[in-house]
Parts: structure tokens; C-alpha cells; sequence
């Protein structure tokens, strides 16, 4: 068996393990807000690019992609929250 597959939920490990593994989830949470926040200020610019020229079409496209940004980082959020009340 190795290491990948065995779970170590007692021993002298185990809250060094669960403390990686809330460390790991954490970082991934963290880099996927960061993602989305980085991709809704660069939808954001471009709408207001649209906007400007006038592009009805490709600022309803826009603002269709901003709520995804906005709805992704809501859960995210919500994903980070939740582990923060497990976790204590």
C-alpha cells in the first residue's frame, strides 16, 4: 500500500495530516478567488471597452460572464467558510 492511499486518521500523524490536508484545500480555495477576481476585472474592462463602443452583443456577453465570476467567487467564498467551521 502506498502512502497516497493510506489514510491516517489516529496515530502520532494524524492531526499533521489533516493540518496538510486543510493547508492544501485552503491554497486551492485561495488561488481559485484569486482566479476569478483577476478574470472579473478583466471582464469588467471589457465591458466598459463595449460599452464605449457601443456593443450591445458583446456587453451582454460580458455581463453574462461577469455574474459566472461574481457566482464563482460567492461559492468559493461559501466553499471557504464551510471548511473554516469544519476544521474548528
Amino acid at each position: 500500500m502506498t502512502f497516497n492511499k493510506l489514510k491516517v486518521d489516529f496515530g502520532p500523524f494524524a492531526q499533521t495530516r489533516k493540518n496538510i490536508d486543510e493547508f492544501c484545500h485552503n491554497l486551492f480555495l485561495s488561488s481559485a478567488i484569486n482566479e476569478c477576481a483577476i478574470q472579473l476585472i478583466k471582464t469588467e474592462q471589457e465591458y466598459k471597452e463595449a460599452a464605449f463602443r457601443d456593443d450591445e452583443v458583446l456587453m451582454e456577453q460580458k455581463k453574462l460572464e461577469m455574474q459566472a465570476y461574481q457566482s464563482s467567487l460567492r461559492l468559493t467564498a461559501y466553499m471557504f467558510d464551510e471548511v473554516d467551521e469544519i476544521s474548528t
